[in-house]
């Protein structure tokens, strides 16, 4: 009980001092959108049902989510990507610079298009709408585009944590976010990555946060809920890599943290696994794990935490995020004070 009441008072602690922590979030920009509809009837035309539109809600999603999660937080934020001339681009970037956010380094490319990804939800009359397909639009940034350079040094002047946020458009694949490596090595800063299809070409950074299928993709091998096995593979990936730690995460089975000579870490998923909606928990995980991080938290300490925040937005519908004042709760919960 004691050793409880100890590492709730020093989570405690990191959650207050993420207020204010100067954080640059590097990656692909994607419009997150939510399109509610009730059944109405069966068609006459096919045999499929017929959604008598509801509403539309357009939210901020990959790199963009994280950086709203750190908003959400209380953190300082300069966000580093691309967006098209167009509607979808427009309202990301108005959204974010409204939380607060310096919107200087994204960049607006004629011949780009903002990812949208859509997600159609429906219900009968009365009851909790379900996701029943997504359309992605999506368009990869052309490869002449030159490195954003000029952007790296000036956000990672002050800066003291930088995220990688790659989607695999374009925007943070290992090539153009080198530089960014590069000056973040040089100032010691906590570095993390979040790669979809390319986490295996990230070395030499602080940290990586992989699901449990990217981390299947990446070594070839099916993992499941072997423990073992994912150990084995785990430390396999850092001292290939040199990665300082790997947090993995697993769904209902909660995360591992995987670090150099040291035992994996298991922590069990906070709340219940009846989970309302999953969409953007990796971005809030990689977003708050790094802010802890730059707060001079532990490895053990930012995933403990970042556990936290992950258990409350999966609760939530549509992409989310999470407040200081629900980790606080969260903690208290888990760890009686």
């Amino acid at each position: 009980m004691a050793r409880n009441r100890e590492t709730a008072r020093r989570l405690h602690e990191l959650v207050d001092s993420l207020s204010g922590r100067k954080l640059v979030v590097v990656g692909d920009l994607i419009a997150d959108e939510f399109l509610y509809g009730r059944i109405a009837r069966v068609s006459r035309e096919a045999p499929v049902l017929v959604l008598q539109y509801c509403n539309t809600v357009r939210l901020p999603g990959g790199a963009a989510n994280a950086a709203n999660n750190l908003l959400a937080i209380g953190c300082r934020v300069r966000l580093i990507g691309v967006v098209g001339p167009d509607e979808a681009g427009r309202q990301l970037v108005h959204a974010l610079a409204g939380q607060g956010a310096d919107v200087r380094g994204v960049l607006q490319v004629p011949s780009y298009t903002t990812p949208v990804k859509t997600r159609i939800l429906a219900g009968a009359q009365h009851s909790t709408p379900q996701q029943v397909v997504r359309v992605d639009r999506v368009a990869e940034i052309p490869m002449k585009l030159p490195p954003p350079v000029k952007s790296a040094r000036i956000a990672l002047r002050e800066c003291e944590g930088l995220i990688i946020s790659d989607y695999g458009y374009g925007a943070a694949s290992p090539e153009r976010a080198e530089e960014f490596l590069q000056f973040a090595r040089v100032r010691s800063l906590p570095l993390v990555v979040d790669s979809r299809f390319a986490m295996s070409q990230f070395h030499g950074v602080t940290a990586i946060t992989p699901n449990i299928t990217e981390l299947e993709a990446a070594a070839g091998v099916p993992i499941g809920n072997d423990a073992a096995l994912l150990r084995k593979v785990g430390l396999r990936v850092l001292r290939r890599q040199s990665l300082g730690h790997l947090l993995v995460t697993q769904g209902r089975y909660g995360m591992t943290l995987l670090r150099p000579r040291r035992k994996p870490l298991q922590i069990p998923i906070y709340g219940t696994d009846e989970v309302a909606d999953v969409t953007g928990a990796g971005d809030t995980v990689i977003a708050v794990h790094t802010a802890v991080l730059a707060s001079g938290g532990s490895p053990e300490e930012a995933a403990r935490v970042a556990n936290y925040a992950g258990g409350v937005v999966v609760m939530k519908r549509g992409t989310a995020t999470a407040s200081r004042e629900e980790l606080h709760e969260a903690i208290c919960r888990d760890l009686p004070c």
